[in-house]
């Protein structure tokens, strides 16, 4: 039986408006949902991924968050950097920058990371990097052998059970091999806030002298004040192959992004 001509308009602009809708919500995506954020000590603690300008007002009034610490080195004109700078300063939120690399860190930013978390006068705190996998674990790990007494074991079975961690990969294998170093000498770290944390408030790194500079910074050094020298979050998935069948995020079902961060 052949549609009349009408039926057969009616039918493609209903799966046309379908396709349309759904495209719109997968593109929209960052705009409206809360990326793998998890409460880790209620008033305290609250883990992220970087979140949309709407997300993250929702996270900031709903968990009364004091201080936003980002544990990734990105652009100061990078979208995520811009719209995560306007929704802070609207709120009156303190916002600090770890610039941890690749999805990896330093032992010396873990325990830098791990006493922002746990000092009073900062919290609540919302910590997050691009995707809320490697660097976040990495200091919500160091934070739980810091100041919570866990050991690396321990600490390792908190976050490899995440709904989005991947023990078995090669990437979160790397995680537990920091963990483990981190744990053997953490106790004889005594990381500076003067060093190494860069903070909004200011707009300046927290002292006069510049930290060390990586190789790749460079090219895009704009001055004391500036945050040029770091590489775009877009870059920093894009930049580690290891990483490519990684999913960025893990509350798309079905979705993989180039890696994760």
């Amino acid at each position: 039986m052949k549609l009349r001509p009408l039926s057969s308009l009616f039918l493609a602009g209903t799966i046309a408006g379908v396709v349309s809708a759904t495209t719109w919500i997968v593109l929209d995506h960052d705009r409206w949902m809360e990326k793998r954020v998890k409460v880790i000590v209620p008033g305290q603690l609250v883990r992220g991924a970087w979140q949309g300008p709407g997300p993250l007002r929702r996270i900031v009034e709903r968990e009364k968050i004091r201080t936003v610490v980002t544990l990734t080195a990105i652009n100061s004109t990078d979208r995520k950097f811009t719209g995560q700078e306007q929704v802070l300063r609207e709120r009156g939120v303190r916002w600090m920058i770890i610039p941890m690399r690749g999805s990896r860190a330093t032992p010396e930013q873990m325990a830098l990371a791990a006493d922002l978390l746990a000092d009073p006068e900062a919290q609540p705190v919302f910590f997050h990097c691009v995707a809320g996998h490697h660097r976040t674990s990495l200091a919500h790990a160091a934070y739980l052998i810091r100041h919570a007494g866990y050991t690396a074991d321990q600490a390792w079975k908190e976050i490899s059970t995440l709904p989005w961690s991947r023990p078995d990969s090669v990437v979160d294998r790397n995680d537990r091999f920091l963990i483990e170093e981190f744990a053997r000498m953490q106790s004889s770290l005594i990381p500076s806030r003067e060093r190494g944390v860069w903070e909004m408030g200011n707009g300046s790194w927290s002292q006069a002298a510049d930290p060390p500079v990586h190789p790749a910074d460079r090219g895009g050094l704009a001055g004391p004040g500036g945050l040029d020298r770091l590489e775009s979050g877009d870059a920093q998935l894009r930049g580690d192959p290891s990483r490519a069948a990684l999913p960025i995020r893990a509350d798309v079902p079905g979705r993989a992004g180039p890696g994760s961060s």
